[in-house]
């Protein structure tokens, strides 16, 4: 394997051998069968061809932030025989966001998963684009999880690395372990529901968008509330209605990483598999099961919505249905009415809040349009 080498005159070379990219294949997997075809380190490959400095194609997610300058480039050395974008992350924007780009890198992608079964099938091992995504943690074509990390040493898999500079990317880099080896990781039967959600998660992604109930829906708007949801179930803890489905023992007791942002990354793919499946189990018979979930447990327009940088307003509107923001202007509250509320909120020991003010009266007590906060002063 051909490590290290400076020849300048590369930059101006086509490649010698384009290899034809099988299906959904991933960019950097393309990069570094390419590397390989050549006998050359991965590294190496895109510094001299693509004049890349070491490392950088790869650290910068190539299969994201890749500028139009080098995807035709690569076109051009490839004798125009790939269509590079097609390779790239960047064909979800639309779908799993509206936009994706070099400057706006969407949260639903996630570093390198793989199924061991796919490896060891393929005549010629390759990485998928679908295992970069994070709602994609089932295999459904062996019906099996994937691995996030290396089966031995738990190292995330980075696929431009040699191991020892010997071993190729189908070995871990850190270790050494040959990836097709990794057992077949099955799904229990009490869990085989989270197939099923992924399964519609991803027709919601090919179709461009959901139905629900007579409302055609954009995918990317609906991907928006995965966040707040998530949220409000990993964070809030609030569980009534889903408590009952088993995929929730998936999540009860998930160990949370350290992890800022998205919530739902805190998780490992396992537990992702079943919070994923109880958020499209809430839009099930919609609108009727997102309502027992926001009714039983005692959930406000606030909750649902505060901290949604951009509200979708098919969102908001069943939101609003469910649990109003405020009354009709017909209907007024009185300060003596919230003075009876407080004494009656005190006399049953509960707290007297605005949760508790805007259950009891329908109304919205952290909206500053009706100035109802001020009678809590």
């Amino acid at each position: 394997m051909i490590k290290k080498i400076k020849f300048p005159e590369l930059k101006n070379e086509n490649f010698t051998i384009v290899p034809i990219p099988f299906a959904d294949e991933l960019l950097s997997s393309w990069i570094v069968r390419t590397a390989y075809a050549h006998k050359t380190h991965p590294h190496t490959f895109v510094n001299q061809y693509l004049n890349y400095r070491p490392y950088s194609f790869f650290l910068t997610e190539s299969d994201i932030t890749l500028d139009k300058t080098m995807i035709k480039i690569i076109e051009e050395k490839s004798h125009h025989k790939i269509d590079v974008h097609s390779l790239m992350l960047t064909t979800y924007s639309g779908f799993l966001q509206e936009n994706i780009y070099e400057n706006n890198p969407t949260i639903f992608f996630t570093h390198q998963k793989y199924c061991s079964v796919c490896l060891r099938e393929d005549k010629v091992p390759y990485f998928r684009k679908t295992w970069r995504v994070v709602f994609y943690n089932i295999c459904h074509t062996h019906q099996c999880r994937l691995y996030e990390y290396c089966p031995s040493c738990k190292t995330n898999l980075d696929i431009s690395k040699m191991y020892e500079n010997e071993l190729p990317y189908t070995h871990c880099h850190h270790c050494g372990f040959e990836l097709k080896k990794g057992r077949k990781l099955p799904i229990h039967k009490k869990y085989i529901s989270s197939l099923e959600y992924q399964n519609k998660i991803f027709r919601v992604i090919h179709d461009g968008y959901i139905q629900l109930g007579e409302t055609s829906i954009y995918s990317f708007l609906f991907f928006e509330i995965f966040s707040k949801l998530s949220k409000l179930i990993l964070l809030n803890k609030k569980h009534v209605f889903i408590n009952k489905h088993p995929l929730f023992s998936l999540i009860k007791n998930a160990k949370q990483q350290n992890v800022n942002h998205p919530i739902f990354k805190k998780i490992d793919a396992k537990a992702q598999s079943g919070l994923f499946g109880l958020i499209i189990y809430i839009f099930d018979d919609f609108p009727h099961n997102l309502e027992s979930y926001i009714l039983q447990n005692k959930l406000t327009y606030y909750n649902m919505t505060t901290k949604v940088p951009y509200i979708p307003f098919w969102y908001e509107t069943t939101v609003n249905a469910i649990s109003p923001q405020y009354l009709p202007h017909s209907m007024m509250v009185t300060k003596e009415e919230v003075e009876y509320a407080k004494q009656y909120l005190m006399s049953i020991g509960k707290a007297i809040n605005k949760v508790n003010l805007t259950l009891l009266f329908g109304c919205n007590f952290y909206s500053k349009d009706n100035n109802l906060h001020f009678y809590l002063n």
